[in-house]
C-alpha cells in the first residue's frame, strides 16, 4: 500500500510539474481583422510572473527575436521584435486586458519607416 501511495504521489507531482511548465512559457498569437497578418509570439518567464526574452514563430521555428523591454503585471507587456524591421528599434506593446499588439517604434536608425503596422488582436495560444 505504501509503495502504491508513493508511484500516486509521484506521477501528480511529475502532472503538476508538466503542467506547470506549459504555464511558464506562454505563446500569443496574433492576427490583424481580415487574418491576412498571423504572428505567434512565445515568452519566456524569468520568474513567476514576469517574462525576459521572447521568441517569434518564423519557418514553423521559434527565433530569439528580442527582450522584454517594459512590463506590469496583469496590465502590460513591451517588448522588442528585432526581426520585424532590419536597421530600425521596433518593439511590440501588448494589452494584456483586451489582447491588442500595438506597434512601437523605438527609434529609427538607417532605414525610415513611411507607415507602422497595423494593430493586431491576440489569444492566448493553450
Amino acid at each position: 500500500m505504501k509503495i502504491l501511495c508513493s508511484i500516486i504521489f509521484l506521477v501528480f507531482f511529475v502532472l503538476s510539474k508538466s503542467i506547470n511548465a506549459n504555464s511558464l512559457n506562454p505563446h500569443i498569437i496574433c492576427s490583424n481583422n481580415n487574418k491576412s497578418i498571423l504572428l505567434e509570439f512565445m515568452l519566456k518567464n524569468k520568474n513567476d510572473f514576469f517574462y525576459d526574452v521572447v521568441f517569434k514563430k518564423v519557418k514553423n521555428k521559434f527565433i530569439k527575436v528580442g527582450n522584454v523591454v517594459g512590463q506590469k503585471l496583469n496590465s502590460f507587456i513591451l517588448f522588442e521584435d528585432k526581426y520585424a524591421f532590419l536597421g530600425v528599434d521596433f518593439a511590440w506593446h501588448l494589452d494584456k486586458n483586451n489582447m491588442k499588439l500595438n506597434p512601437i517604434l523605438l527609434s529609427e536608425g538607417t532605414i525610415k519607416l513611411k507607415k507602422l503596422p497595423e494593430e493586431l488582436y491576440c489569444i492566448n495560444k493553450k
